[in-house]
């Protein structure tokens, strides 16, 4: 049996490729996990409002860092070209820290003012350095996933965790501030980009020889399409998930938006490193058999089941019981979280689903598509929860229905990517009816006979 299982993985290139993936992601995900019961004991959730408040900014911003080039380091089927989109990429990544800089400078009031919250002050002047990094890792993942060198990227992500739990941790002890948790989240993200940029410097530097200014731009009217159209999808995508929490941060306080930002996090960060580390995966995969002339069909079907056996058990245990694991793990006071988690369960499940097969939009060069949606996605969802907010002046009302919400046009989405695929939608269905529903009527009647006793 083991010789087997050794077989079929050696066999497989994309699970062989996954497997390293999530083997360093698994690693990543245990450690936030593990301390999370400590991190919830030395802050506030206004601590962690202040948290997500900033990682909003620096999301938001990251989009325009590489112009979405770095998406296109896939594409080329020569390696020179390739290295020249990278290397496009990165000098985007630092003229937009650049602006960024000046913004904070000459705008920062005015941004703290806008931002509703006055602790955010002073760490706006970390912002560039946050852009940079991101941009950065960006730029080096595509090209070490190019590269088939996945390993380098699965210890990236333990370096980044690693980094930033002992950050936190220890400026919860030291600092009774709580900008540690912030100062952790920066140092993680400028670590695991210092060592990817250390490992390309060392193992790939004959690759710079092939740099020419003339390429660079000759690549950046090539592969257009991602700052046109791309950048605006990805921005909207970004959008959608952190300017919530400004808004949330505006109506209902830092507390509220603590207990949203932390549900949120502690769910969608394993399943969104699992989802990142299968759609690094199926890019690589799903470009070489286009390349090649080959079916993709069938290949995504393949990884879309793979996507529900990993996800659908422990989603379906939090949509039903939610309210009971947070406030044991965490604490009381995060009852509430455990409430927002029940329902943050579903959407994130439709984002685990459509996460890593969102690549077929650069693969087949769709992103006119795919910003089409999102723009439908994103004005709808923030104006339901704006109206909400302002009339119903009720939090949680107005965060389930933002929350119902994304998972509904999270399963459009999934339908437009299958379309795509050319999937048969019966058999997506008869996946989904086969596996989820059961397990999620047998938690809902446990949960009935255990609230009985």
């Amino acid at each position: 049996m083991i010789q087997r299982i050794k077989k079929y993985i050696n066999k497989s290139e994309f699970v062989s490729n996954s497997l390293t993936l999530f083997t360093g992601t698994t690693v990543a995900q245990i450690i936030p996990v593990l301390i999370s019961p400590l991190l919830t004991r030395l802050y506030t959730p206004g601590d962690f409002g202040v948290l997500a408040l900033y990682m909003s900014f620096a999301s938001v911003l990251s989009v325009f860092a590489t112009g979405r080039y770095e998406m296109a380091i896939m594409l080329p089927k020569k390696d020179s070209d390739a290295v020249n989109v990278f290397f496009l990429s990165l000098i985007i990544s630092m003229f937009v820290s650049i602006i960024v800089l000046l913004l904070v400078v000459f705008f920062h009031d005015t941004i703290t003012l806008w931002s509703g919250n006055k602790r955010i002050s002073p760490l706006l002047y970390f912002l560039p350095l946050s852009v940079l990094s991101l941009g950065s890792y960006k730029s080096l993942n595509y090209w070490f996933n190019r590269s088939n060198k996945f390993k380098n990227i699965a210890v990236s992500k333990v370096v980044a965790t690693s980094s930033n739990s002992a950050i936190s941790l220890a400026s919860g002890v030291a600092d009774k501030s709580g900008y540690g948790l912030v100062f952790g989240w920066i140092f993680g993200q400028l670590s695991s980009m210092l060592f990817l940029l250390r490992k390309m410097l060392i193992e790939c530097k004959g690759s710079f020889k092939h740099v020419k200014r003339i390429k660079i731009i000759a690549l950046s009217k090539r592969y257009k399409k991602f700052p046109l159209f791309d950048i605006w999808s990805e921005l909207l995508n970004v959008l959608s998930v952190q300017l919530p929490i400004v808004i949330i941060s505006q109506f209902f306080g830092e507390n509220i938006t603590g207990h949203y930002s932390f549900a949120y996090k502690i769910l969608l960060l394993p399943f969104s490193l699992l989802a990142f580390s299968m759609g690094q995966a199926f890019f690589k995969k799903a470009n070489d058999l286009k390349n090649e002339g080959k079916d993709i069909a069938v290949f995504t079907f393949g990884v879309f089941k793979k996507l529900i056996l990993i996800s659908f058990i422990p989603l379906a245990v939090v949509g039903i019981f939610g309210d009971f694991i947070f406030p044991f793990v965490f604490g009381k006071e995060w009852i509430i979280a455990g409430n927002y988690s029940r329902i943050f369960s579903l959407w994130i499940f439709m984002i685990f689903l459509s996460s890593p097969l969102t690549a077929l939009f650069a693969v087949y060069e769709r992103q006119r598509t795919n910003l089409i949606f999102n723009f439908v996605t994103f004005i709808s969802r923030i104006s339901l929860l704006i109206i909400l907010a302002v009339k119903t002046n009720d939090d949680y009302k107005a965060i389930f229905w933002y929350i119902i919400s994304g998972f509904v046009f999270r399963f459009l989405y999934l339908l437009v990517i299958v379309k795509i695929a050319k999937i048969n939608l019966y058999k997506i269905f008869f996946v989904i009816l086969k596996y989820v529903f059961p397990t999620v009527i047998f938690l809902i009647f446990l949960r009935i006979f255990l609230t009985q006793i």
